[in-house]
């Protein structure tokens, strides 16, 4: 099974930054680890800058789901593991080859987007601590 690392990243404002992808839906960004990364957060370090061009700081566990990227296949799945990020300095991010954009949302937007059901229930979790808080 393959592990994704993802960015529920925020800028000063809450907003959420995701990239759309081939598929046309909206998702967080991150991806694998390389060898050469020490730990999730220095994945998502190297993640972000690549697919972005942001320095950020990486923050609490969020969530971890299942995902089927083939959903005829039962054995391909991928494990997505989210973390809270923040931007630091600018939030004027810049796309990389990966994402055809990407776009700040508020995060009450994520609910009407077309983005795959286990991104939305971690950016829904994220929203209602925030609210919490």
């Amino acid at each position: 099974m393959d592990i994704s690392v993802k960015a529920v990243l925020l800028d000063e404002r809450n907003r959420l930054l995701l990239g759309l992808n081939p598929r046309a839906e909206w998702e967080l960004l991150g991806g694998r680890a390389d060898p050469g990364d020490a730990d999730p957060a220095a994945t998502l370090h190297r993640e972000l800058r690549e697919e972005a061009g942001l320095a950020v700081t990486v923050g609490a566990l969020v969530d971890v789901w299942y995902y089927r990227p083939e959903p005829s296949r039962s054995d391909a799945r991928v494990a997505v593991v989210s973390y809270l990020a923040r931007v630091v300095g600018t939030s004027a991010a810049v796309a990389s080859e990966e994402h055809g954009r990407l776009r700040w949302f508020a995060l009450d937007e994520v609910d009407g987007l077309p983005i795959p059901e286990g991104y939305r229930a971690t950016v829904r979790r994220v929203r209602e601590a925030l609210r919490r808080a």
